[in-house]
């Protein structure tokens, strides 16, 4: 699963790289690292915490976030319609996600 989520950003890099220096190949490149990064993330969402994991506050929020920021991205390089409204979502979402006050965990009595 690693490799493969690394092999999706590598993907989606080398993607933007193509296209902006326009050479061919862009157009096939960046959607598919786009959508295998999209895809990657997305498991994120449902993951129990483990013993090595940091603790976010609402992780499907800014996984969701950040989601839409790629998305947007792609759009937005490869000029296709929707592109602002999904980077506007995307960037105040993750914006909004750090003036969201903590969770505080009440402290039980025994």
């Amino acid at each position: 699963m690693r490799t493969i989520r690394s092999v999706a950003i590598a993907g989606y890099i080398l993607g933007i790289l193509f296209k902006i220096l326009h050479w061919p190949g862009a157009s096939f490149i960046l959607p598919i690292g786009g959508v295998l990064t999209v895809a990657m993330l997305a498991p994120l969402l449902f993951r129990k915490p483990g013993p090595l994991t940091v603790q976010l506050n609402y992780p499907a929020l800014l996984i969701g976030a950040l989601m839409a920021v790629i998305i947007g991205g792609l759009l937005k390089i490869m000029h296709w319609p929707g592109a602002n409204f999904m980077l506007l979502v995307g960037l105040s979402v993750c914006a909004a996600w750090f003036l969201i006050p903590a969770r505080r965990e009440q402290a039980t009595t025994v």
